[in-house]
């Protein structure tokens, strides 16, 4: 009897220890998924300044984000910073990181991708830009080119 129920002990324990490696592996999944969607609505709000639709890149960033400026000085800013440099070559991401807290934003779910980019008239360069999970996806709420 001894002995059957240590059987059972150990085949339980197995199963268990099988289930919370599984959870942990679901786990990081959901963390690749989600910063593979970060980095793709980046990617695609980066291809909105690459082809100089300012408006449309306006229209993808935070709606807290947007309430700052309107579409016009937005649009203003990309073609004083951003068009100088000519046209785009090449961009690969340098890093990424995932958050939970910004300085002077409310705790949430934010990610922070770094990319080198090549342009035309600007040797290689860094991009940042710093997203936040809402309601319809991932959205823009800062940018910076060094």
């Amino acid at each position: 009897m001894k002995r059957c129920f240590a059987m059972l002990v150990c085949a339980l324990s197995i199963s268990l220890a099988g289930c919370a490696t599984h959870s942990g592996s679901e786990a990081k999944a959901g963390r690749r998924a989600e910063a593979a969607a970060a980095r793709q609505a980046a990617e695609k709000w980066l291809k909105l300044l690459d082809d100089g639709d300012y408006e449309e890149a306006f229209e993808w960033e935070a709606r807290d984000f947007r309430l700052s400026r309107t579409q016009a000085q937005f649009v203003r800013s990309m073609q004083a910073h951003r068009a100088p440099f000519g046209h785009f070559i090449s961009r690969g991401v340098i890093g990424a990181a995932s958050l939970h807290k910004l300085v002077g934003m409310p705790d949430g779910s934010y990610a922070s991708i770094v990319f080198k980019t090549v342009f035309e008239h600007k040797p290689a360069t860094a991009e940042r830009v710093i997203l936040a999970k809402q309601s319809v996806g991932w959205r823009v709420i800062d940018y910076r080119i060094y």
